[in-house]
């Protein structure tokens, strides 16, 4: 007799994708969207969400507009590179929404420089290579109580 393993329930989506209504459970489905590249709707829902203008988003994941719309003329999606930026940036924006339970608290802390991130905002801080894991690591030791 052969038994089939029926999954009883769904997989959470991955931190930061429901911010850009990217469908991935695990790494390998979140590497080949990125890979392919986000539509440029996720970066304008991103913008919306964070009540940041498109010229400002842009400006921060270093994506200059006539490229960005020249992406949505002829309908394709971002780079993969700027789908990474973008996605990083999501991440970051929800831990920083799950630790103040506030979305507007979060986004003001999100965009305001801070010196441990020498004087970047977060959002900035976010983009450095290794610099979204340094800002999770921030918030985690905000939420134990650890000064930082």
């Amino acid at each position: 007799m052969t038994y089939t393993f029926t999954p009883t329930r769904t997989a959470p989506a991955l931190p930061g994708t429901s911010l850009l209504g990217v469908q991935a459970t695990n790494l390998i489905e979140l590497g080949d969207a990125a890979q392919a590249g986000f539509g440029t709707q996720a970066l304008e829902g991103f913008a919306r969400h964070l009540g940041l203008t498109l010229g400002e988003t842009l400006a921060l994941i270093g994506l200059s507009e006539s490229t960005y719309h020249s992406y949505r003329r002829r309908g394709r999606p971002l780079s993969a590179d700027d789908s990474a930026s973008l996605y990083h940036l999501a991440r970051v924006t929800e831990a920083a929404e799950h630790y103040f339970q506030s979305v507007q608290d979060a986004h003001r802390w999100l965009m305001t420089p801070r010196q441990t991130f020498g004087d970047k905002t977060p959002l900035q801080f976010a983009l450095l290579p290794g610099g979204a894991e340094y800002v999770l690591t921030v918030l985690g030791r905000l939420e134990r109580g650890v000064y930082t």
